[in-house]
């Protein structure tokens, strides 16, 4: 059988053999002398690129670079998957061995540079991306709660965030999405997926969308008890709740209740944003906590709010069908000229559709947070999927079949969700999903 793949597939087994012989080359290091094997980069001469293999593949696939004037020093030495940064393994001078990096996009270029000097290949690598769903917290019982262990969890997830540290905190409510005072089991509560253990930090309380401060690590979350009531949670203090209020300005429009469901920091100013469903959205000063009123849209509930790294002080807002002229949609506003720049970024309508922003359709988007590559990831609420915003503006499904509810756990092929409502990001860029239909909390990788 082994003669019969050889001689099928020869070309791949000499490969396989040359990775082989590399890895044994950089696992013997330096020799005696301490002197390094191989061929020293020369910035007299250029660097010449021959070829590389395989020409496709995913996250962390071995790559082999061949050509030459590459040195031996895989610390001088950039390799470039488009815009995203290769790790090298190693380099014989000739020969180098890097590992693809994560998301560098579906058509690939690879450059290599070492000192002054860049080089592209000529063709291109095809990267595949890889997405999978796990549940990690929750077992679908909608009526009950049980810390503890995760595997034996209950839980009822509306919102979720992920601080910098990567604890994950999960604000529950029971009694599905009407919400009021029929609610139930409305806890504050942190995911320890080291300790596999779900802890409770606080006991009946009204808890929306919550932000993470991406400097101090502190949760702030608002609740709609007075009109300028809000919670922070301070590592600093075992993350024990602080109830804060908004100090307001002595003239000024301001809403007449409570009604604001989600928080979020901005990277640029530090100041904590929110919006009320009167259409207010202030800005509030994490020390003083003063506020300011800086624009009003029309009226109606809005779950998510987020800041792009890639766009500084641009606030993004998603709007549910309660919204008016922007019911079922994305919107922006630069925060430094709100009067100028409030804007519907997609299309009119309810529905599912993928495509140029623009153009596209959601139904009832709720939480939505932006990665560190700028793509903005949202809970498609009623759609039952996950929805993502790139950077180029392209609206795509990640997971979840657009208009059916389920929870099934695996691929793009097989992955269901019920109104999902919230969803956070941790530091290796896994998205934490509050699967509210579902009762559960589940966790994508995306590579």
């Amino acid at each position: 059988m082994n003669n019969k793949l050889i001689k099928k597939h020869p070309l791949k087994t000499t490969w396989m053999l040359l990775f082989a012989c590399i890895l044994a080359m950089f696992s013997c290091g330096e020799n005696d002398d301490n002197k390094k094997t191989g061929e020293e980069y020369d910035p007299k001469k250029p660097i010449e690129l021959i070829s590389f293999y395989p020409d496709s593949g995913r996250y962390l696939e071995k790559v082999l670079l061949t050509g030459k004037n590459f040195g031996t020093d895989p610390e001088q030495i950039r390799v470039w998957f488009n815009s995203r940064r290769a790790a090298v393994v190693g380099s014989t001078g000739s020969r180098m061995y890097v590992l693809a990096p994560r998301l560098p996009g579906d058509t690939c270029i690879i450059s290599v540079a070492i000192g002054n000097d860049s080089v592209v290949y000529d063709k291109e690598f095809r990267y595949f991306t890889s997405v999978t769903v796990t549940t990690i917290a929750g077992n679908g019982n909608h009526d009950d709660y049980n810390d503890g262990d995760l595997t034996q969890s209950i839980i009822q997830p509306w919102f979720i965030c992920v601080d910098k540290e990567d604890n994950i905190f999960v604000m529950t409510r029971s009694k599905g999405p009407t919400g009021g005072a029929a609610s139930t089991n409305m806890h504050v509560t942190r995911i320890d997926e080291e300790a596999n253990e779900l802890v409770t930090i606080g006991r009946d309380i009204i808890a929306n969308a919550p932000a993470a401060d991406p400097v101090t690590g502190v949760i702030s979350f608002p609740t709609e008890t007075t009109v300028g009531s809000f919670i922070t949670l301070d590592p600093k203090e075992m993350w024990a709740p602080r109830y804060r209020e908004m100090k307001w300005p002595p003239s000024g429009d301001r809403p007449d209740q409570g009604y604001k469901h989600s928080m979020v920091v901005n990277p640029s100013d530090g100041y904590i944003y929110t919006r009320y469903y009167f259409g207010h959205i202030v800005k509030i000063n994490p020390r003083t906590y003063e506020v300011e009123t800086i624009y009003k849209t029309e009226q109606g509930d809005s779950f998510g709010l987020t800041f792009s790294p890639l766009e500084p002080n641009i606030l993004y807002m998603s709007f549910i069908g309660n919204a008016g002229v922007n019911a079922n949609s994305i919107c922006s506003i630069d925060v430094t000229d709100p009067e100028n720049t409030f804007k519907k970024l997609s299309g009119s309508g309810v529905g599912h559709r993928d495509g140029a922003l623009e153009t596209a359709q959601f139904r009832a988007p709720a939480q939505i947070f932006s990665d560190a590559d700028g793509n903005i990831y949202i809970a498609d609420t009623e759609n039952h999927c996950i929805r993502r915003i790139t950077p180029e503006k392209m609206v795509e499904t990640v997971l979840g079949m657009p208009g059916t509810a389920g929870w099934k756990d695996g691929g793009k092929e097989d992955a269901l969700f019920s109104r999902p409502m919230g969803l956070g990001i941790s530091t290796d860029g896994s998205i934490y999903v509050a699967d509210n239909g579902n009762a559960r909390v589940r966790k994508l990788s995306i590579n």
